[in-house]
């Protein structure tokens, strides 16, 4: 018998909701082969609010077993808090009950040595490169992330995005726009605003500049089955990852259950080569979804890893420099979502978190104007008593031109939709300013 989830109840952070949710411990895919797919994707361990909608995955001990493969692998979430030694006995249990359910002749020597992954992206790199996913492909998502922040610094100065076009333009194939795609829907599920703003303004401008082999865009009211003709016209592997990317955010559930039902429409009208065309469809856009997903848990980890070796540095600031070609969106993306997540658990890594995402956020506005670095100082604080003891620091640069500054920001953060309660928090700072401007003048 497979190993069966365990019902467990939790608690939604978001609204408070009580509910049920089968957890696995033990992802073994020799007795459940379709549980490979399931997990690579992130449905294993999934909990999805039943009140507010908020939804994740679990952080929960696991333990990946793919015999055909010899692979044992274990992932004790940073969250969890285990010490060493309990990390081992949840490890060595976790074995056992596998080990137990096998036959002597197929326990073999790589139970004795299960591996670790240090992240669940870590996890699933494993996996793939088991698969046969090459370091080669990870370089080539380094060098595309390096490309990706050189052109971000420039969206807002056509000048110079021209001249980073024209010297990078074979760079800018399918793969990079795919990337950027990735990117965006990463943020917004992290609700990472500003971050989402700018590479959907990047990657507009980049459209208008670059047609990598011609892909299409769906227009906003397209129905599915206006986007499911669209895609099956496309017939020529750079323009169909490069359409799969750009429309990848309304390749939705309710997408893949409209494909469904024309399939089996087809098949109930004893039309086969309709039907058959549909599915092979259906599998071409899962492949290259699972692909574009590969690319930036690739682009995650190694930012995990980054910040890991960084908690560890002595100076944050000095480490930090030491590792500044890295320092990228997905890295304050990946730091901003582990600070959130040890907010609610563990009191001094979040600090800790905080400290390396302020640190690395000054270092990157180290070259911008004095008055755009204390906006952005502004953007981030938390409460009118810290705007507060930043502009009396910052007293020198408050005038009428740094006022017209700010409202030109809050007012763009407004058309941007911002969340209500930081326009609330903004516009008693502006009060501030205002107040500082008045007294300065006196």
């Amino acid at each position: 018998m497979p190993f069966a989830p365990m019902p467990t109840p939790i608690r939604c952070p978001q609204c408070n909701t009580s509910f049920v949710v089968d957890v696995r411990t033990i992802v073994d895919v020799g007795e459940e082969p379709e549980l490979k797919e399931q997990f690579l994707r992130g449905q294993v361990n999934y909990a999805r609010c039943p009140n507010c909608g908020a939804g994740g995955m679990l952080s929960s001990p696991l333990l990946y077993h793919d015999p055909e493969k010899e692979l044992l692998i274990s992932y004790i979430p940073p969250e969890t808090g285990y010490t060493a030694d309990q990390q081992e006995h949840v490890v060595g249990g976790l074995v056992n009950a596998v080990m137990n359910k096998l036959p002597a002749e197929k326990r073999k020597g790589y139970f004795l040595q299960p591996r670790t992954a240090l992240t669940l992206d870590g996890l699933f790199d494993a996996i793939l490169e088991a698969d046969g996913i090459s370091r080669e492909v990870l370089e080539g998502q380094r060098a595309k992330l390096r490309l990706l922040n050189e052109l971000l610094a420039a969206v807002e100065d056509d000048q110079t995005l021209d001249t980073l076009i024209e010297q990078h333009r074979d760079e800018l194939d399918y793969e990079f726009f795919l990337l950027l795609s990735n990117l965006i829907d990463a943020d917004e599920q992290g609700e990472a605003d500003e971050h989402v703003a700018g590479m959907a303004q990047l990657r507009e401008k980049l459209l208008q500049r670059v047609s990598p082999a011609m892909p299409r865009s769906a227009p906003q009211s397209a129905s599915y089955d206006e986007l499911i003709d669209m895609l099956s016209s496309e017939d020529t592997a750079k323009t169909w990852r490069t359409t799969i990317a750009i429309n990848r955010q309304r390749l939705d559930y309710g997408f893949f259950q409209a494909l469904t039902a024309r399939i089996d429409a087809a098949r109930d009208a004893g039309d086969t080569e309709a039907a058959e065309a549909l599915t092979a469809l259906r599998g071409r856009i899962l492949e290259e979804l699972d692909a574009q997903n590969r690319m930036v848990r690739e682009a995650e980890d190694e930012a995990s890893l980054l910040v890991m070796q960084l908690l560890e540095a002595q100076d944050l600031r000095t480490a930090i420099r030491e590792h500044r070609d890295e320092i990228d969106d997905v890295f304050l993306m990946v730091t901003a979502r582990l600070q959130a997540t040890a907010a609610r658990k563990d009191e001094a890594r979040a600090a800790r978190l905080g400290a390396l995402l302020e640190a690395a956020l000054e270092m990157i506005e180290e070259n911008l104007p004095p008055a755009e670095r204390l906006m952005n100082r502004l953007l981030r604080t938390s409460g009118v008593e810290e705007a507060d003891r930043i502009l009396e620091e910052s007293r020198g640069l408050l005038n009428d031109e740094f006022l017209t500054l700010y409202d030109e920001y809050v007012a763009e953060l407004e058309r941007r939709g911002q969340d209500a309660d930081l326009l609330d928090h903004l516009r008693q700072v502006r009060g501030k300013i205002q107040a500082k401007i008045t007294i300065l003048r006196a």
